[in-house]
């Protein structure tokens, strides 16, 4: 049994430390987004603009700004399946901690029952 709760114990810290890297590979990948969202939102502000709209400095302003405002719209879109993605990785996380305590607690009390098996053996042999 000790072997099997060994192999169990090694497999939840792999599990736990592979959602701990991946919740970081998602939180990166959404600050990188959120970034490229705000070099967006400076270059076009607005959330519609006509096709034909003219701002100074701009050569065909609007379908430029039609572009980065799909842009936007997809950037947020991945944003949020991110936020949904590390939710569940997270609980995930959450699970995985709660069961590796779970064996933690009970080897705790498998080492506490054999040092009190060794405490009365070394007492009725004294």
């Amino acid at each position: 049994m000790k072997h099997s709760m060994d192999k169990t114990v090694r497999a939840t810290r792999f599990a736990i430390a592979d959602f701990q890297k991946r919740i970081s590979v998602l939180e990166a990948t959404r600050e990188d987004l959120e970034r490229q969202m705000r070099k967006l939102n400076e270059s076009v502000p607005e959330e519609k603009v006509a096709a034909n709209a003219t701002k100074e400095g701009y050569v065909a302003y609007g379908s430029y700004a039609n572009s980065v405002i799909t842009r936007k719209e997809n950037l947020q879109q991945t944003i949020n399946d991110i936020n949904v993605q590390n939710t569940d990785l997270t609980n995930e996380l959450d699970m995985a901690l709660d069961a590796l305590d779970s064996f933690e607690r009970v080897r705790a009390r498998q080492l506490a029952a054999k040092a009190e098996k060794a405490a009365a053996k070394a007492a009725k042999s004294a």
